[in-house]
Parts: structure tokens; sequence; C-alpha cells
């Protein structure tokens, strides 16, 4: 048993002593947390008995869960029975009966607490409840309190299990199983693999992944967290297994990153964000949406950023030069998750739910990479985005300019070697080409099993297709962002140099 108490617990423990009658606490588990609160909290000062505890939720209705709510909740109803209190409207007009000393646990509290007539009944309860005292606890996994409540409900939160108690839920499933704790190391892994899931599927997965010959299964650890980040709205964990060693070029973005995570705190998780510029289109003045969602949500987005010391940077440039790939690949060269982060995904018809989801995406990658994450932003575009989200990303911006000729090079060996193109099959000309134009044009070659030359014919390069938001980009680029190829500053002059002679002509 924990020596200490919690630190949700204490507050919780502060807010009865002072009367406070209406809370609110976010959790992932709300089993786990009413026993963590049982364990420490539910006692008044002197006393040995636990206060009246009841629960409510929609299935059961109103229910004791200790001996002193079972009397009480029979004088409550008197000959009715425990079903009527099913209509939650109803429940909250009957816990104003509740004795003195109650504390009510309100279940899945976000999907009743905009109905007016529970609101209201929940506002009814605030003097009453002072007056008692007694205490109505709303739980849930997020909550969107609404005006009318706004200063009458203290809300709080019940973060995932950090590394102390995930580790010593690995200690009793090993205890039960009669199995021994795994090393120091294997321990570290399996706490790693298990950070982001709440106490009860962390408990059952681990169980589920011991044996007496194996000891703890790691690999099916890391699925169940995959499917947990999975299954919240707006997060995916990228399962490629891309390499820097993949990518052609773009050696200074690869050589940072490389350092960043074998440097002193290094990152435990990347957060991908693709095209950020389309995320928050919304949120400038000039383009903002109607239902305020996107700057409500870019809002809460920055406060996180600030308020955890996130750590960011966003790399700019052309369609199809490496920036999505690079992102991607620093997930598996570092040997932490990447994880996609699509805003859109996120978003709903109210502006409370949107930023319900949000904060709960920002809560499970905190618990997932122990509130130490790197945000890789991609951009075509960096003037589209609001200056006050530049500044979030502290490692600055990154330009991916068009491959330069000896870049090329590398890039057309790594895709001859993928798609088994014989090496005396001759290169088209292929200045102004991305990368991604030059895996096409093998993968083309392949398919149709022609030649690269011939396969080039069906592309047209972004360099041509976007000629003047190329020459845009490049100028907005120069002297003020990073290049990605080599160390410094982004140079124009230097980088067009390096595209080597024109060996195609284009006519338009």
């Amino acid at each position: 048993m924990q020596t200490s108490m919690p630190d949700l617990v204490a507050q919780f423990v502060r807010a009865r002593s002072v009367s406070v009658p209406l809370l609110a606490i976010t959790t992932p588990d709300p089993a786990a947390t009413i026993g963590l609160i049982r364990t420490y909290g539910l006692r008044s000062p002197g006393s040995d008995q636990e206060d009246p505890v009841f629960s409510w939720d929609v299935s059961r209705g109103l229910m004791p869960v200790n001996s002193g709510a079972e009397k009480a909740l029979a004088a409550l109803l008197g000959t009715g029975k425990a079903s009527v209190t099913i209509n939650p409207s109803e429940t909250l007009k009957l816990l104003a009966n509740v004795p003195p000393k109650s504390v009510v646990f309100f279940h899945n509290a976000h999907r009743f607490i905009r109905n007016e007539f529970v609101s209201q009944g929940i506002w009814n309860l605030r003097d009453l409840f002072k007056g008692k005292p007694a205490t109505l606890v709303l739980l849930a996994p997020t909550i969107d309190v609404p005006a009318e409540l706004f200063h009458d409900l203290l809300v709080l939160e019940e973060t995932l299990p950090g590394r102390e108690q995930l580790a010593a839920i690995i200690k009793d499933q090993c205890v039960q199983a009669q199995i021994n704790p795994p090393s120091e190391d294997a321990m570290a892994q399996a706490v790693s693999a298990l950070q982001g899931l709440a106490a009860f599927p962390a408990e059952q997965v681990v169980a589920l992944s011991l044996s007496k010959r194996n000891g703890i299964n790691l690999a099916r650890l890391w699925e169940r967290k995959r499917q947990m980040i999975n299954a919240t709205p707006g997060l995916s964990v990228w399962g490629g297994n891309e390499r820097f060693q993949d990518i052609g070029g773009v050696q200074a973005a690869k050589d940072f990153l490389s350092k960043l995570f074998k440097g002193n705190d290094p990152p435990k998780a990347v957060v991908f964000l693709d095209e950020i510029e389309k995320m928050f289109s919304g949120s400038l003045s000039s383009n903002q949406d109607s239902s305020g969602v996107t700057v409500s949500m870019l809002g809460t987005l920055l406060t996180y950023m600030q308020d955890h010391k996130a750590r960011g940077v966003i790399f700019v440039g052309p369609p199809g030069t490496c920036k999505s790939m690079v992102a991607k690949a620093s997930g598996t060269e570092a040997g932490v998750p990447a994880i996609c982060f699509d805003l859109g995904a996120m978003k709903a018809s109210l502006v409370g739910q949107s930023e319900g989801q949000l904060r709960q995406a920002l809560s499970v990658v905190s618990a997932v990479a122990d509130d130490n994450v790197l945000f890789i932003a991609t951009s075509n575009n960096v003037s589209a985005l609001p200056p006050e989200l530049l500044r979030r990303f502290k490692y600055g911006v990154m330009f991916f300019d068009l491959p330069s000729a000896a870049e090329r090079e590398t890039i057309w060996a790594i895709y001859r070697g993928h798609f088994r193109i014989p090496a005396e099959i001759a290169l088209p000309a292929d200045q102004g080409w991305t990368g991604d134009e030059i895996r096409t044009c093998c993968e083309l070659s392949w398919q149709l099993g022609c030649s690269l030359e011939e396969a080039s014919a069906y592309i047209i390069p972004v360099s041509i297709r976007a000629a003047d938001q190329l020459k845009e980009l490049r100028s907005q680029a120069n002297y003020r962002y990073l290049s990605a190829s080599y160390p410094g500053p982004y140079l124009m002059d230097k980088a067009e140099a390096a595209q080597g002679p024109n060996l195609r002509m284009y006519v338009a």
C-alpha cells in the first residue's frame, strides 16, 4: 500500500474539508478512481467509519457503495425500487435528502450534463450540499462544463498511471501469476510499453502477457499500446519500418534528429502533424470558421505546448521532398512511437466536444511519452500558419528544397535497388525532380516493364507544375529557414547551383 496520499486524493480531501459541494473528476478509469478515493479520503476526522457513499449510473440507477449508504438509500426510496432512480434529473431531486457527509459518484456525467434538467438539478444541490455538508462527484473521461455551472463546479483531473504505478502493477501481476518479476532493464521496457494505459487495462494486458516459461511478452504489451493509441480519436501509430538510411539526401535534417534522440533528455515519442496549415486554416482572422472550433482547438494546443514545454520543429517545402517520410522514420530510428496527429478527426459539431477530444488526445500523448514529446509538423506554406503557433515550434523551420544532383544520385540508387532495376538501364534527365518523382519513375518502370527514360514521359515534376509556388517558397526560405540538406541557413543561390545541368527541356 502506498504510504503517501496521491495528489488527486489530497485535492479531494481538501475540497471536502471546506465543504465544496460540487466536484468533477476527469478520469480514464472511474472504478479505479473511486477505489483510490475510498482508500484514503472518505472518513471524517476522528472516525473509523466510512461516510455514506453512493454511486449512480444510467443502467443501475442509484446504488449504495457501503453499509452507511444502504440504510440511507432504503430510507430515501421507501417502498420504491432502485430502478426508479434511472432518470438522472429525478435522481438529483432525490439526492437532496441524503444524510450529511454523503458522497455521491455520478458516472459518465459528460453524457448528461448538457441536458437542461440535469444541469439545473446539479445546480440546485449546490447550496443544499454546502450546508449539510455532502459532495456530488461527477465522473467522466472529459467534461465540457456548461456556462451555468462554470463557477460552481470544481474540476479535478486524474492523470494516467505514472512509471512507479505501472511498475507496481507489473510486480503485483507477477506475484499473482507466481512468476519472478522482470529484471531492471526488462521492467523499464515493460513500463515504457504500458505508459498511456489506465490502471485496469494495464493490469489486464500484463496478465495476458505473462508466462512462466518466457516471463513478460514485451511485443504483446506494445501491441496493446498501439491499439489504445489508435482507439483515441485523431491519433494513430505509424506502422511503417522506414529508417533514415532509406531516405536519400536531407542529411542535415537526419543528423539533427539523430543527435536529438541520442543526446540528453531524448524525446520518448514523436507526434507527426501532416500539412499543419490545413489543420488550422480556419484560425487566421482572415479565414476564421464561423463555429470557432478551429480557433478554440488552436488555443488548447498552444496552451499544452507552452505548459508542457513541448519541443517542435516544422518541415516546409514543396510536395514530394521527403518531409513526411523523415518525420515518420524518426520514430523507428529512435525506437519510440511515431504518432500521427489528425486534428480534423477530433473535431465535432460543438466547440466543447472538440476541445474535449483534443485534450484527451494530448493526455494520451503525454502519458505515452512520459510528458517528453517532439512535435514534427510538415507544411507546404508556412505563411498560412498563425505566428503564435510558429513560436511554439522552438527548433525552428527546416526547408526541404528539391534535391541536389548529388542527392538525386543517392535517391536513384535507393529506389533502383528497391524495384530491382538493373544498373545498366540509363537514368532519364531529372533536373528539378523530387525524391517522390524519382520513386514514381522507378515504380512505373517496374510496373510497365519499360526503361526509366520511357517511364519519365509520364512524369511532370512539381518544379514545372508549380514553378511560381516553388519560387515563392524558396524566396521565403532564403536566409530565414534552416536547410534540411546542409548545416546552417538555406541559401537559394547555393541550392540552385547544386541542381546540376539542365538535362531536360520543357516547353510551356
